[in-house]
């Protein structure tokens, strides 16, 4: 990150593996608090996804049947994954049995939150958070399913919002977006239809982790 270009995440990792959660979030708020501006939104970004990727640990840790079998766990996560050369990132891109998993992370602490069908209304002001879902799907399905081969094509990818620090209160759900609070995610995420074997996880997950597939 440069000071003329401090949203621009210009590291040159390898492995997206690697990439902790919250990691643009994260450098977004240290440079806005150099600069003596209030950083507090990224920052609450940034834990939000920490709280998600905790969430997920059930999901994507080892079991003791996994380790016994030498086998990897079912489901395969990446936190921040760069889009645009680092402009934007996606906040978690899960790969298990019902395909891949696009989740964007909400973070409303102490706040309150309506689900209107797409509107996600928070403290009385709506959002853009359920179009924003969808459109972080098309671009995981524009950029990574071409990148599977011929079979890419049908991999299902799953826009996910993940409301963490408040409870939802739902007057409709939208219809093709799965909006989960802290306690309902897993629940939800396992309720999905599988379709992936562990070995097309494993591969779809091989692929996604370099940077290469996502320009």
């Amino acid at each position: 990150m440069t000071d003329t270009s401090p949203l621009i995440d210009r590291s040159r990792t390898i492995d997206l593996a690697r990439h902790h959660p919250g990691r643009r979030a994260g450098h977004v708020a240290a440079h806005v608090r150099g600069t003596g501006l209030p950083d507090r939104n990224w920052r609450l970004g940034a834990d939000g996804e920490l709280r998600t990727a905790r969430l997920l640990e059930p999901l994507t840790g080892r079991t003791r049947r996994d380790r016994l079998l030498h086998r990897p766990p079912r489901w395969r996560v990446l936190h921040s994954v760069p889009l645009d050369g680092g402009a934007a990132d996606l906040d978690h891109v899960l790969i298990g049995p019902p395909g891949i998993c696009v989740i964007n992370t909400r973070h409303h602490r102490h706040r309150t939150v309506l689900l209107d069908g797409d509107r996600l209304v928070v403290s009385g002001t709506a959002t853009d958070a359920v179009p924003r879902a969808r459109t972080e799907a098309d671009r995981v399905r524009e950029l990574l399913l071409p990148r599977l081969g011929p079979d890419g094509a049908g991999v299902p990818v799953r826009p996910v919002i993940a409301v963490v620090g408040t409870p939802v209160r739902v007057r409709r759900w939208p219809d093709d977006v799965v909006v989960a609070t802290e306690g309902a995610l897993v629940p939800a995420l396992r309720g999905m239809a599988p379709v992936l074997d562990p070995g097309e996880v494993d591969r779809i997950h091989a692929i996604a982790r370099r940077p290469a597939s996502w320009v």
